[in-house]
């Protein structure tokens, strides 16, 4: 048995901060992925040309007047483009939730920088095929993910302000039409679990499951005939053991066909989460990253 581990006690500005993070992986990672060091990056204590303010190697914090200092940079189109800590940090937070009690605010994960990056190439990329969001695309992206289009309500919930809440989602909606145009497996819906019968009424067949079973087996089942329509499909072989009919079944036979039509929608799931994995990291293979630190 599992039991469940008492939570840490954690500050409130620590319970933000990782709130605002989560919400970067609802958003962007959602519709990006993570995909780990997919670009090229190469390690340098000194940027040519890009000289930062503070010499990070080794710090975990800075001070206000090194907000500007450079985390790292990557190449787009012939152009070096910087990325400081205070871009990094406005990534996910305000400045004012990411300062510490003593005015120092904590180096961002290197993994920001390749974040930038990664949605600065795929945003190219969609603007290329014509692909733009809008405050429609954006209020119904928030919907989907996080459950609300209260913009204003999700800012105060991760420590960010509204315009960052509106340019994340305006992005992620922009990232996810991109996902959608040129990933040719299409996704399916995930499958909803039977509902458990009253205690005592397990192994009673009812007309609710029957429902629920020719809900997810389609084709394989001939209604008119009222028995299957072939004999080789997954739901048969999985479901070959147990009566059923158009009017009658068991919760059990219901949960066989939900085993079914769930591993269905994780190997559907999967091949879109590779196809996607795919495009992205063939699109930034030839785009280098310079890193000054190795904060993980």
């Amino acid at each position: 048995m599992i039991e469940e581990a008492e939570a840490p006690q954690t500050s409130a500005k620590a319970t933000s901060r990782s709130a605002g993070s989560r919400l970067l992986v609802v958003a962007v990672a959602a519709v990006s992925l993570v995909l780990g060091l997919v670009v090229g990056v190469l390690i340098a204590p000194v940027l040519p040309g890009n000289a930062p303010k503070a010499d990070l190697a080794g710090r975990t914090s800075v001070g206000e007047s090194e907000l500007d200092s450079v985390l790292g940079t990557y190449v787009f189109d012939g152009e070096r483009i910087s990325v400081t800590i205070r871009d990094a940090i406005l990534e996910s937070t305000t400045l004012e939730a990411a300062r510490n009690s003593d005015g120092t605010y904590d180096v961002p994960s290197v993994d920001t920088v390749l974040s930038i990056a990664r949605n600065h190439v795929l945003a190219a990329d969609a603007e290329e095929k014509g692909i733009t969001a809008n405050e429609e695309d954006a209020v119904a992206y928030a919907q989907e993910t996080l459950g609300t289009s209260d913009f204003a309500q999700i800012a105060a919930g991760y420590s960010m302000d509204v315009e960052q809440v509106r340019e994340l989602m305006t992005r992620s909606a922009q990232l996810a039409k991109l996902r959608t145009q040129v990933v040719t497996t299409k996704p399916v819906a995930e499958p909803v679990a039977p509902e458990a019968p009253e205690a005592g009424k397990e192994d009673e067949p009812s007309a609710r499951y029957a429902t629920y079973i020719m809900g997810l087996i389609g084709d394989e089942w001939d209604a008119n005939a009222n028995t299957w329509a072939r004999e080789d499909g997954p739901f048969r072989e999985q479901l070959k053991d147990y009566t059923i009919s158009n009017d009658a079944a068991t919760y059990a036979a219901a949960q066989a066909a939900y085993y079914v039509a769930y591993t269905q929608y994780s190997q559907v799931q999967q091949q879109v989460s590779t196809e996607w994995t795919d495009y992205v990291n063939q699109l930034l293979a030839d785009v280098p990253v310079e890193l000054v630190t190795l904060v993980a």
